[in-house]
């Protein structure tokens, strides 16, 4: 109870009773006052004198007191060390600073190998693994971005998960392709024997926030390497996008990037020539307005010709359609 509150806890005592304790208290006052030191004599001269089976109250107590370690309280038990002492620690290496980066984005993003190895071997937990700092990005995006192969594929075999979302909805296989780092990419999207049930297919075409797959992240980079090494791994080549639906054909006709659209048309047997976007627009037409004809020329077929017969009607029609809605505009009067 704390003293200051004044509440008196002591027991009343009476007067006419001496426990014995006040007057050895007289006792050893009254030495002292008269400067009588108690050196080894006195200590012996005391000894003679004092018969051992008479308790006058002051043996006893000075006995107890000696043997009582002010220190350390008899009635709390001792202090107990932590039995999980290396939790501190865990939480010290795996502890985030003011932007989110614990010890492992740090040493990912530096290429710190040694590093990364440790503190992979220390986390008790494969989730930590995946700790997201201020901008969604777990380690793993990280050393995809920055192209150190080396850590991404360790994280990756250590647990660390390829399918993680960034704030812009961004997975490690995204990040790569869009730097394109196609040694990372090969260290993501390679078979790792302790997790033989990955869904590569699922996790390849998963999209963004903007609704792209990363192969539609490729197709607007125009890295052909990358985009290779996506569709070696099975990513889905005639995935459409969210917003416009386009493919990656349509990416590249759109760009007028040729030499990716000749790869797609002449390497990739899948892929969906007079695929359609949201706007029923093809690739060629598409081509045709980027300047990227000549790829789609060196390949036509009857396919494609009846491809461009199509483009042909949905340009007349849209232009009839069109000049109708002109033609039957009612001018409005402001006056």
């Amino acid at each position: 109870m704390s003293a200051k509150k004044g509440y008196d806890t002591k027991l009343p005592e009476d007067e006419n009773t001496d426990s014995g304790f006040l007057s050895g208290e007289q006792l050893f006052s009254g030495e002292l006052e008269s400067g009588s030191n108690l050196d080894s004599d006195s200590k012996n001269l005391h000894s003679d004198t004092v018969d051992v089976n008479t308790d006058s109250g002051v043996v006893c107590i000075s006995e107890n007191l000696s043997l009582l370690d002010l220190d350390t309280p008899t009635e709390q038990p001792r202090r107990e060390e932590p039995k999980n002492a290396d939790i501190a620690i865990l939480n010290v290496l795996f502890q985030q600073d003011e932007d989110g980066d614990s010890q492992l984005h740090i040493a990912a993003v530096h290429g710190c190998q040694k590093s990364v190895s440790t503190l992979i071997n220390l986390c008790p937990d494969k989730s930590w693994l995946d700790m997201p700092n201020e901008y969604g990005h777990t380690p793993l995006h990280l050393a995809a971005m920055s192209g150190h192969e080396v850590i991404t594929r360790m994280l990756v075999v250590a647990g660390a998960s390829i399918a993680a979302r960034d704030r812009r909805g961004q997975t490690p296989i995204h990040v790569a392709t869009e730097m394109s780092q196609v040694e990372c990419l090969k260290a993501l999207l390679a078979p790792v024997k302790e997790h033989p049930t990955r869904k590569m297919s699922s996790i390849l075409n998963q999209k963004n926030y903007n609704g792209q797959t990363c192969v539609h992240t490729a197709a607007n980079t125009g890295h052909i390497k990358t985009l290779q090494t996506l569709v070696y791994y099975g990513a889905d080549i005639n995935m459409r996008e969210g917003l416009a639906g386009s493919t990656a054909l349509h990416i590249a006709a759109r760009r007028g990037d040729v030499p990716l659209a000749q790869y797609l048309l002449a390497q990739c047997p899948g892929v969906e020539r007079g695929a359609r976007d949201w706007a029923g627009r093809s690739p060629r037409r598409l081509a045709r307005r980027a300047g990227a004809a000549r790829a789609f020329a060196a390949l036509s077929s009857d396919s494609d010709s009846d491809s461009d017969d199509d483009d042909d009607a949905y340009d007349s029609d849209n232009e009839s359609l069109f000049e109708k809605l002109r033609d039957n505009l009612n001018p409005i009067n402001v006056a």
